[in-house]
């Protein structure tokens, strides 16, 4: 694992950032929830008021305040199969993101999480996973 500079003042930011590093498993699983499609070689780039995860053919920015309308989507408005997410489902429905061409998608962090484990292929997580399901048999 590289070494991850601290990059985030807030404390939750820089977690988000760091999970999505050390983990593509989370980027991998958040394209597949965004798009039904399998995406690898997922690059994670901090900025200001997004994290942004992509490669080649998709771009997804998780967006942490308003200001991203205003400083950071000029920018990147016009590339191909872009995606904008939001793991807090007030920001995701804030009137100041209406005039975004593409809405705002809310993900919860238990719908990544449970999407993690249905694609993972760690025998583990599966086992783990296939436990959990035989409550009630």
């Amino acid at each position: 694992m590289e070494n991850i500079n601290w990059y985030y003042s807030d404390f939750f930011k820089q977690l988000n950032y760091m999970a999505f590093c050390e983990e593509p498993e989370f980027c991998e699983a958040l394209a597949y929830i965004l798009t039904f499609k399998k995406y690898e070689n997922l690059r994670v780039t901090p900025h200001t008021f997004s994290i942004e995860i992509s490669n080649a053919d998709i771009h997804i920015f998780i967006i942490h305040t308003v200001l991203f309308q205003q400083k950071e989507y000029s920018k990147v408005k016009e590339l191909k199969n872009v995606h904008f997410v939001s793991f807090g489902k007030e920001l995701a429905e804030m009137h100041e993101f209406s005039e975004m061409k593409s809405e705002i998608k809310y993900i919860s962090k238990k719908m990544l999480m449970a999407t993690v484990e249905a694609l993972t292929a760690n025998k583990l997580v599966r086992s783990m996973n296939d436990f959990i399901e035989t409550d009630g048999l």
